[in-house]
């Protein structure tokens, strides 16, 4: 019966204990569920930001080519046109092409 009366007191006292500081643990939970959330809807923002700028780098690589070829074309056009011009015959000679870079 003693003993019955000591582990009944025991319960007792860690159920009094214990229920003190769940209320602190329960709004530390909560408080942690909230950053939490918060963080996902962050990083799902910046995974959207990172594919659109993944995206931009890639039509801003496909432009450079694209304009890489078409100053490649303009150049062999300019030499082109500068041998037409040195093949005739003229009273002066031609100017000098300004260099482009």
């Amino acid at each position: 019966m003693r003993m019955t009366a000591v582990t009944l007191g025991l319960v007792l006292s860690i159920t009094f204990l214990a229920g003190g500081c769940g209320q602190g643990i329960k709004k530390e939970n909560e408080q942690l569920k909230a950053q939490v959330a918060a963080l996902q809807k962050e990083n799902l923002s910046l995974k959207g930001a990172a594919t659109t700028l993944k995206a931009d780098a890639e039509a801003m690589k496909q432009q450079m080519e694209t304009l890489t070829r078409e100053k490649q074309a303009l150049e062999e056009r300019t030499k082109e046109l500068e041998a037409t011009i040195a093949a005739r015959p003229s009273a002066r000679p031609p100017l000098k092409p300004k260099k482009m870079s």
